[in-house]
């Protein structure tokens, strides 16, 4: 496990299932802790042990069962917990729904700031923590992102935009750990940008945090605005991969296809 610090918390990456990542934000001053996506509960509460570290809300991003699926099991051991989910999103053992721009604390220090980023799911949500993280679920990946489901092209667009305007240096800290994937298909997408061949050594030689390897979290936003196709739709050569259309979700809609359609051969 590794831990990363900011003016008021540390985060620790918890590896999760097989390429799941969940997270302890713990509030210095406090040690009371956000569990960020906690499907493993017994992972998650010996890293909040060995960080001495009491768990006292969890952040779900998503209702999807290998994110929220250890939720009713972690607030059956501790009854006082909050459970912090997007509004509609449907998520397991959820007491505190929210929305776009709701705020709270972890801890005394520890602000939390509520992205509502639907697309993945309906109420998915991304938490901007301590004005220096963004925990990003499947709606941003290294990289990538997630699948459409039932949402439009329209909407993760929207959802990037908000994303992307955060500053340059936050860290990026995503769901899964789909990097290597992900850059294989930037360098497709974008065949000549030397600085994504580069971004695709760096995450082969990383590996995954699940296999022994380092892993590839965080990024940060100015990263994936460097790097991440779906972060580049503007992007002149981006648009050359979509026919050099006017439409900027038509054009995120195609970089989505065009990944989906790159998977199924490699």
């Amino acid at each position: 496990m590794s831990a990363t610090t900011s003016n008021n918390c540390t985060v620790v990456t918890v590896p999760a299932l097989q390429d799941n990542y969940m997270y302890l934000i713990i509030d210095r001053e406090s040690r009371q802790a956000a569990a960020v996506d906690p499907v493993d509960v017994d992972a998650i509460q010996k890293a909040a042990a060995d960080h001495d570290a009491t768990i006292a809300t969890i952040l779900t991003t998503h209702n999807h069962w290998d994110h929220a699926g250890g939720n009713l099991k972690l607030a059956a051991a501790i009854p006082s917990i909050r459970v912090y989910g997007g509004r509609g999103d449907g998520v397991p053992g959820c007491t505190h729904e929210v929305g776009d721009g709701d705020a709270f604390d972890v801890g005394r220090k520890t602000r939390v700031e509520v992205l509502h980023t639907p697309c993945h799911t309906p109420g998915h949500v991304c938490y901007h923590v301590d004005g220096a993280h963004v925990f990003t679920g499947d709606t941003m990946f290294v990289s990538g992102a997630g699948n459409l489901n039932d949402g439009t092209p329209a909407q993760l667009t929207e959802a990037f935009d908000k994303i992307l305007r955060l500053p340059s240096d936050t860290k990026v800290w995503v769901g899964h750990e789909y990097t290597a994937r992900n850059c294989a298909f930037a360098c497709f997408c974008e065949p000549n940008n030397k600085g994504m061949r580069e971004r695709l050594e760096w995450a082969r030689e990383r590996g995954s945090l699940h296999t022994g390897g380092k892993g590839t979290v965080p990024s940060t936003i100015a990263e994936e605005r460097a790097n991440n196709p779906f972060a580049r739709i503007d992007e002149p050569t981006v648009m050359e991969f979509c026919g050099m259309c006017d439409d900027r979700a038509e054009r995120m809609r195609l970089v989505r296809k065009g990944k989906d359609d790159w998977s199924r051969s490699n």
